[in-house]
């Protein structure tokens, strides 16, 4: 063989080891752009952005309802909602916004009802069902008592306060109650009685209460609205 044949082979075995280098290459980079694409709302495996955003505020409720606002970590969260940690700051900013967020997003006092409570026998069917054991099984614990942890903010505060005064006028409204200048406080103190059920079921668990069904509830908080609220308007 001569050195020419040799030295051909040589540059042909260089080549092919340089292709095969190439394509190498090639392909990483082509991995590479695909596990970006998949990190970025552009990319070929793009979240919908509404979804996400819903829910990372669906596991950020539960979270901030059953364990508190200091012991709720975002990264939790984040795995509960099956995104990248990344999502939260990018939608939320911070764990203060994201509580923000849950609150201003938390089910409403009456919330979940086929129709708004109309009357009297209305409103307490509806708290009945609202106060029950297992009621609100997708958050663990009553959603109400996200309305009880504290950030620490006082624009945090002032969402809890005026979220509150609404439940107070919610009960108010359905209640037909008749035109009197304690009628607020009245519907207050209803509220509060259903916070202090969540609460007592919560941290206590206490018993019959915690295990009251619907039916158990119904006669004895018919009794309660109409004591506290005093005979409908009409």
């Amino acid at each position: 063989m001569s050195s020419d044949d040799v030295t051909d082979q040589g540059d042909g075995v260089t080549h092919q080891a340089h292709q095969t280098d190439q394509a190498h290459q090639t392909d990483q980079a082509h991995q590479a752009q695909q596990a970006d694409q998949a990190d970025q709302p552009d990319g070929h495996r793009r979240r919908d952005a509404a979804a996400t955003r819903r829910a990372l505020l669906l596991a950020a409720r539960a979270r901030f309802t059953r364990l508190g606002y200091d012991r709720t970590t975002l990264r939790d969260v984040a795995a509960d909602a099956g995104v990248n940690l990344a999502l939260i700051k990018r939608y939320f900013g911070s764990k203060e916004g994201l509580f923000k967020a849950a609150l201003a997003s938390a089910p409403r006092f009456l919330d979940g009802e086929a129709e708004f409570p109309h009357d009297r026998a209305a409103l307490a069917g509806a708290l009945s069902r609202q106060l029950a054991a297992g009621a609100w099984a997708e958050f663990g614990e009553h959603p109400v008592l996200l309305l009880l942890r504290d950030s620490g903010d006082e624009q945090v505060a002032e969402l809890r306060r005026r979220a509150l005064e609404e439940f107070g006028r919610q009960v108010l409204e359905a209640s037909g109650a008749a035109p009197a200048p304690d009628a607020l406080l009245r519907a207050e103190l209803l509220v509060a009685l259903g916070v202090g059920v969540a609460v007592v079921r919560s941290a206590v668990g206490l018993r019959p209460l915690a295990d009251a069904t619907p039916d158990d509830l119904l006669g004895p908080l018919r009794d309660i609205v109409d004591g506290l609220l005093g005979p409908p308007s009409g």
